[in-house]
């Protein structure tokens, strides 16, 4: 039999620990939720970059009101992860709207669409445009005199606003925020069960609890879990932040190689963000700050070191404990997934929960658990693409190329290999016809991903596919289309400078109504 859960204590009040605690909030509108930290610490002075679905996680699931949003928090929106350097490749974006580079599937020419943008790589999309031009993604809509977004986007997140911001909303939410330290852990006898967490001056009893600790995962770790650890020799990182100003911001997070790892840039409102990602066995803390230096111009006004450890518990969720955040896992950053994956698995135990009716049941757990299971592995066989086609001819680049690789992955690449890009989303399937999708990722996205890094398609290279004027022309004309529209988007100082996001809508169709104003410039002869 299972436990109703009618109290919930969420140990930990960075901002995977707020986030859950709303997450739960929004479908449990009478359940007892506090938080429990010691939030008179400040947050850590670090930008947070996330991926494409915290749009709709932030403002459709969790009703954020995106311009209070603007004004609190003040983000930069994200077009792409933009590999300016990756193994001496040309420079590429990972951006949201790859998918606007598939050709028509009924159009009798999506093969040689296809096989073009293979061999060109010309095709750009509009959230590419905005990273190069260093734009936001907001038009002036002139049929009703307000503001529309293009939706692709994510957000570079300053976590100190990012982080009173949230306190605020739980403060309006009813979620519970006690300022204090969780230093002791009251484990049953069987090893599956949290009896209460306390103080040294209070104890916290609750019917489920939740362990957002990050690294310190003071709660799962006194449980009978099983840590998966992930064979990615990358296991620490520097951090600098420099000074910028609103007209440097570059819109994406930015990913060049290093010497025995890779550094990144996130500009957030605030500051820049800089950082260099790299394996302790090869490099110290001294020479790997002495690497980040010589990699950038800018003069440091902070820097900071963090040690981690590739994996996840395969059971996130044992008896009355959940763990979620950095508590439950983590995987080395390259593509900025980890709050977005925090808040999609917070999101999908609030709907759990909400469908069983609250009852904390084993059927419930294991569901879970899969859910967890699935996302951390997917997230993995993502992040181990890049490093299969990685280059590099010292110790710790061609230990990175050897990571292992899921049957998936595999799969993957073959497919990738027989039959070029993929037309329709999930076009791999199993014997079964269960289509060989990923969670967090379109698939899409993958295969061109290995075009940017160099893998080649035997069915392109055996094939040599004419391809029509009209192809070349069309893809002429929709680079200067969209290169045209976002020229007409605002800067950074137009919006925070000027007050514009007071009247703003976050739409597809409104932003291609305010585009159709800018006229397209002609074909250019190819």
């Amino acid at each position: 039999m299972g436990e109703q859960v009618s109290s919930v204590t969420v140990v930990g009040g960075g901002d995977s620990g707020m986030l859950t605690a709303l997450a739960i909030r929004q479908l449990h509108p009478d359940m007892t939720i506090r938080v429990v930290d010691d939030f008179s610490e400040d947050p850590p002075n670090v930008g947070k970059s996330t991926f494409y679905a915290i749009m709709t996680l932030f403002h459709d699931f969790l009703e954020i009101d995106e311009t209070r949003f603007y004004h609190e928090v003040k983000p930069v929106w994200k077009g792409s992860v933009f590999f300016r350097d990756w193994c001496g490749y040309d420079p590429f974006h990972f951006a949201f709207d790859a998918r606007s580079k598939k050709p028509n599937p009924a159009s009798p020419r999506s093969g040689q669409s296809l096989y073009y943008h293979y061999k060109t790589q010309s095709l750009r999309t509009v959230g590419e445009e905005i990273v190069d031009q260093q734009k936001t993604p907001i038009l002036f809509s002139p049929s009703d005199g307000s503001y529309a977004q293009y939706p692709y986007m994510a957000y570079h997140l300053p976590l100190r606003r990012f982080s009173a911001f949230l306190e605020a909303l739980c403060g309006e939410r009813d979620v519970d925020l006690v300022d204090d330290r969780v230093t002791d852990v009251t484990v049953g006898s069987n090893g599956q069960t949290i009896r209460r967490v306390s103080s040294d001056t209070q104890v916290y009893q609750s019917d489920l609890y939740i362990d957002c600790t990050g690294f310190r995962r003071l709660l799962i770790s006194e449980l009978d879990a099983e840590y998966k650890h992930f064979d990615i020799p990358l296991d620490a990182a520097v951090h600098a932040t420099a000074d910028h100003t609103l007209g440097d911001i570059e819109p994406a997070t930015i990913v060049e190689t290093g010497e025995y790892g890779w550094f990144w840039q996130i500009d957030t409102h605030d500051n820049r963000d800089l950082g260099y990602v790299y394996s302790s066995a090869h490099l110290d803390q001294d020479a790997a700050v002495a690497e980040l230096d010589a990699h950038r111009d800018e003069e440091f006004t902070t820097v900071e070191h963090y040690a981690f450890d590739s994996g996840f518990y395969e059971d996130a969720w044992v008896g009355n404990c959940i763990a979620n955040g950095n508590a439950v896992g983590f995987i080395e950053p390259l593509q900025s997934t980890a709050l977005t994956t925090h808040l999609k698995v917070a999101m999908r135990l609030s709907r759990m929960l909400a469908s069983h009716a609250r009852y904390n049941t084993p059927a419930l757990r294991e569901g879970f658990n899969k859910y967890v299971r699935a996302s951390w592995n997917s997230i993995y066989d993502f992040i181990s693409v890049h490093y299969k086609f990685a280059a590099g001819e010292n110790d710790f680049w061609q230990e990175m190329q050897s990571i292992p690789l899921s049957e998936k992955v595999e799969a993957y690449i073959d497919y990738y290999d027989r039959n070029g890009l993929e037309l329709l989303d999930n076009e791999l399937v199993d014997d079964a016809g269960t289509e060989l999708g990923m969670i967090s990722f379109a698939t899409t996205s993958l295969y061109l991903l290995m075009m940017n890094m160099g893998a080649k398609s035997s069915f392109y290279e055996e094939y040599d596919i004419p391809v029509e004027r009209q192809i070349r022309d069309r893809v002429d004309s929709m680079n200067q289309q969209r290169e045209s529209i976002v020229a007409e988007c605002l800067s950074y100082e137009e919006v925070y400078r000027g007050g514009i996001v007071d009247e703003y809508e976050m739409d597809m169709a409104r932003f291609q109504q305010a585009a159709r104003r800018i006229r397209p410039q002609s074909p250019r002869p190819s």
